[in-house]
């Protein structure tokens, strides 16, 4: 019996950074850029 089944969707890139936002982003991908912005989480 398989312990588990994994879904994964095709992803479709349609642009990409240049190389020096790239590295500044960490990412060449614009979709997969999501910088922290230091809100949310859990209220204290």
């Amino acid at each position: 019996m398989p312990i588990a089944m994994a879904y994964v969707p095709w992803q479709f890139f349609h642009e990409t950074f240049d190389v020096d936002k790239a590295l500044q982003c960490g990412t060449i991908f614009p979709e997969l850029s999501k910088p922290f912005l230091g809100k949310g989480g859990c209220p204290k």
